[in-house]
C-alpha cells in the first residue's frame, strides 16, 4: 500500500476542512489498539485510528463499528480527558507519519486548557499519545519500553518528543532535489525513497514513471523534477483512488497512479477512498476466516467418512468368511466320531470342495461346542456383512455429497453463499447451530447466478441449495436442465418461456455449466441436457441430487461467459 507521508497529507487537509471545531461526543475502543471518536460539527463523523502495525490507519469512516461492553483503561482515559473536547487544530509533523489533534476541554475546575491526541502512523511502532498542554505523556495505547528506541521514550509522565529531523531532503525542495540528482550515478527507484522525506517506495515509482532511472543526464534529471511537480500538482487535484484485483482490494492512492494496473475506483475524498478500502479489505478478510473454518469442518467430515467407510469395506471384505466357518461347523458335526478329547485340529475330507479339510479345534471345547463356535462366528460375520454393506453404501452416499459440497465452495464469493454452505453442514449435524433463547429471523436464499442469453433466461445454482431451488422451483416442465456427465457440476436451467430453445443457447449454457463443474479445467466435456419433466429427486436423497432417465448430450469447452451475466 503506498501509504506515506504524502498520501497522510491529504487525508491531514480533509481533516482540516472536516473536523475542526467539532466537539468529541463519544470515545469507543473496539480493538487493543484502535479506537473510534465521535465528532460532531454540523454532523457526526467517526474517525478510526488504528495503531496495529500490519493495518496501521486513520480516516472518517461511514462503515458501522464496535461498542464492546467492556472499556479498556486507555478508553477511559479518553472519556474522562477529551469527551466534549472542541478540535482546534490539525497539525502533521513535516513529512512524517505523524498527526497532533489539538483539543481545548474544561478541567475539573471548569477552567480551559489545551491537550493533544497525538497518532503516529509508523508501522510498527505506531502508537495514540494523550499529551497535556506542554506535551506531557498522560498515557499511550501503547507502552514501548525504553530500549526499544532511546531516544524516544513512550511512557505517563515523561515529556512526549516528536521524532527527531531526519537527515533527508523535503521531496518538493527541487532547487536540492535538483542538486542531489546532479551528483547522483546510482538507479534513481533505490536510492530516492532513502534520501526523500516522507515517501514510500510507490510513491518513488511513481514520480519516476516512463522514466531512465540509469539516465543521469542533466535533460534526465530535468525530466524527473518536472515529474515531481507533476506529482506535486496531482495530490491537490483530488482523484483518489482505489485499485482492485479479482475484486480483491490491493492498493488505496491520493490520485490514479499510472504505475499500478488492476480495476480501480474513484471517490470524492481520500477519507472516503480509505473507508472503502478498508472495508472491502475487512470484509474479505472476514470471509476468508469464514471460508477456513467451513473448509476445515468439511475437510474433515470427509477424512472421518473415508477412515469410516475402510473399515466398513474391511469388515465386509473379513465377513466373507463366514460360509467357511458355516462349513467347518458342518464338517465338525459330520466327523464327531473321530474328535478327541484336547484335539487340536480335525483332519477329514471336506465333501463341499472335494478336497481334504484341517480344521482348527479349540482344546478346551467338546466337538460339539467346537461347531457351535463355529456357528456362532458365522452369525456374526453375517450380521457384520449385513450391517456393514448397508453402512457401506450409506456412507459412500455422504461421501459424494460432501465432495460436491467441497466442490461448491470454489463458487463461494459472498458471506451469503458461505452462510447456505453452512446451513447445509448444519443440516448434516456437522455444525451445531447456536441457539442464544430468541427466535432467529429466517434466512433469505442468496439468488443463484442469473444470465441472459439471446432473450432467454438461464439460472445456475452454485451450491446444492440454489441447485434444489433452480431445478425444482425455478425451472418447469418445458423447460431446459443441463449437468455435466458423469461428474459434479451446478446445476443449471434455461427457462424456455413455452419457446423453442435455439441450439446456440444450448451450447452456450452446456459451456455455462462445463465451467461451474468438476471437470472446468479439461476440454471438450460432456453435458448432458433434457426437459426439466424428466428430472427427478430419489426420495430421501440429499439435496442436489437427482436422476434423469431421459437426456441428450453435447461436447463443449468450459466457459463462464461473464459478459452474458446479469
Amino acid at each position: 500500500m503506498a501509504y506515506d507521508a504524502l498520501t497522510l497529507s491529504v487525508l491531514a487537509d480533509e481533516f482540516r476542512e472536516t473536523l475542526i471545531g467539532g466537539k468529541i461526543t463519544k470515545i469507543y475502543q473496539p480493538e487493543k489498539d484502535e479506537i473510534v471518536l465521535f465528532i460532531f460539527n454540523g454532523k457526526t463523523y467517526k474517525l478510526v485510528v488504528s495503531a496495529n502495525a500490519g493495518v496501521n490507519r486513520i480516516h472518517i469512516t461511514d462503515m458501522p463499528t464496535d461498542n464492546p461492553k467492556v472499556c479498556p483503561s486507555f478508553c477511559m482515559l479518553l472519556r474522562k480527558h477529551v469527551t466534549n473536547a472542541t478540535i482546534t487544530d490539525v497539525w502533521q509533523m513535516p513529512y512524517e507519519r505523524v498527526v497532533d489533534f489539538a483539543l481545548l476541554v474544561n478541567d475539573d475546575l471548569g477552567y480551559r486548557k489545551e491537550m493533544h491526541l497525538v497518532f503516529e502512523l509508523t508501522g510498527k511502532t505506531s502508537n495514540i499519545i494523550l499529551t497535556d498542554e506542554n506535551h506531557v505523556t498522560l498515557d499511550s495505547i501503547k507502552h514501548l519500553p525504553q530500549d526499544l528506541d532511546s531516544t524516544r521514550i513512550i511512557m505517563a509522565g515523561v515529556k512526549y518528543n516528536f521524532f527527531s529531523p531526519q537527515d533527508k531532503i523535503p521531496p518538493f525542495d527541487f532547487a536540492r532535489v535538483g542538486a542531489y540528482l546532479q551528483g547522483c550515478d546510482l538507479p534513481l527507484r533505490k536510492t530516492l525513497p532513502t534520501v526523500l522525506l516522507g515517501v514510500s517506495q510507490a510513491s518513488v515509482n511513481e514520480m519516476l514513471h516512463g522514466i531512465n532511472e540509469d539516465d543521469h543526464t542533466t535533460a534526465n534529471n530535468l525530466r524527473v523534477l518536472k515529474q515531481m511537480e507533476a506529482y506535486k500538482t496531482a495530490l491537490s487535484q483530488k482523484n483518489p483512488t482505489v485499485w482492485l484485483k479479482n475484486g480483491m482490494p490491493t492498493d488505496v492512492t491520493p490520485f490514479e497512479y499510472h504505475t499500478l494496473k488492476g480495476d480501480k475506483l474513484h471517490y470524492p475524498t481520500l477519507n472516503k477512498a480509505h473507508d472503502e478500502y478498508y472495508y472491502m479489505l475487512d470484509k474479505r478478510q472476514r470471509f476468508n476466516d469464514k471460508a477456513k473454518s467451513v473448509t476445515t469442518v468439511i475437510k474433515n467430515a470427509i477424512s472421518r467418512t473415508e477412515k469410516k467407510l475402510a473399515a466398513q469395506r474391511q469388515c465386509v471384505l473379513e465377513a466373507e468368511q463366514r460360509e467357511t466357518c458355516k462349513q467347518y461347523g458342518d464338517l465338525i458335526l459330520a466327523n464327531i466320531w473321530q474328535v478327541k478329547p484336547q484335539q487340536a485340529e480335525l483332519v477329514c475330507d471336506n465333501y463341499y470342495d472335494g478336497a481334504t479339510a484341517k480344521i482348527p479345534l479349540d482344546v478346551q471345547l467338546t466337538a460339539q461346542q467346537n461347531a457351535q463356535a463355529y456357528y456362532k462366528k458365522y452369525r456374526k460375520l453375517k450380521s457384520s456383512a449385513e450391517h456393514n454393506t448397508a453402512l457401506v453404501a450409506e456412507n459412500e452416499k455422504l461421501l459424494e455429497y460432501l465432495l460436491t459440497i467441497k466442490d461448491n465452495l470454489r463458487y463461494c464469493t459472498e458471506e451469503d453463499d458461505l452462510a447456505e454452505v453452512r446451513r447445509e453442514l448444519v443440516q448434516l449435524g456437522l455444525i451445531k447451530e447456536k441457539h442464544n433463547g430468541k427466535k432467529q429471523p429466517a434466512e433469505k436464499p442468496v439468488k443463484p447466478l442469473h444470465y441472459r442469453i439471446d432473450g432467454f433466461d438461464v439460472y445456475v445454482g452454485k451450491n446444492n441449495i440454489q441447485n434444489n431451488q433452480v431445478t425444482f422451483k425455478t425451472a418447469r416442465p418445458g423447460d431446459m436442465w443441463l449437468h455435466t456427465q458423469k461428474v459434479h457440476s451446478s446445476h443449471v436451467v434455461i427457462l424456455s418461456g413455452g419457446k423453442t430453445i435455439p441450439d446456440d443457447v444450448i451450447v452456450k449454457a452446456a459451456e455455462i455449466c462445463a465451467y461451474f463443474s468438476q471437470a472446468s479445467g479439461g476440454t471438450k466435456i460432456a453435458v448432458d441436457y433434457t426437459d426439466r419433466a424428466n428430472v427427478k429427486k430419489p426420495p430421501k436423497a440429499p439435496l442436489g441430487f437427482v436422476i434423469y432417465p431421459t437426456y441428450e448430450t453435447i461436447l463443449v469447452d468450459p466457459n463462464r461467459h461473464p459478459e452474458l451475466a446479469e
